[in-house]
């Protein structure tokens, strides 16, 4: 079963993907995951009344997770991370640790 997304129509052209940073994390999260979706998309100039039942702030992206439509791209993300580990998309601690000295020591030079 294709989990259902609600993402940023182009403007002017209903059928293309927008330019909405958060909506396309949300999809290159899916597509690297290799989750099956359904995408909608929603023209946000003038959105559709079910859309707002939906979400009422009319935000986008929105998500459809059992039978439960969630906002938020941090939200979206960190839950197809909890629900789908593999692969994994953040770097283990131990490498993070590493980077973030490296960062640390880089900017005191």
């Amino acid at each position: 079963m294709a989990v259902e997304l609600i993402v940023k129509a182009a403007t002017g052209a209903p059928d293309v993907l927008g330019d909405c940073p958060f909506c396309q994390r949300v999809q290159l999260t899916l597509e690297e995951k290799k989750i099956p979706y359904k995408v909608n998309l929603v023209n946000l100039s003038d959105k559709p009344q079910r859309f707002l039942e939906l979400n009422p702030e009319g935000k986008v992206p929105l998500i459809k997770f059992e039978d439960k439509w969630i906002p938020d791209s941090d939200v979206i993300v960190g839950l197809i991370e909890e629900k789908y580990p593999d692969p994994p998309l953040s770097p283990p601690p131990e490498v993070a640790s590493v980077v973030l000295k490296l960062v640390v020591v880089s900017k005191n030079v």
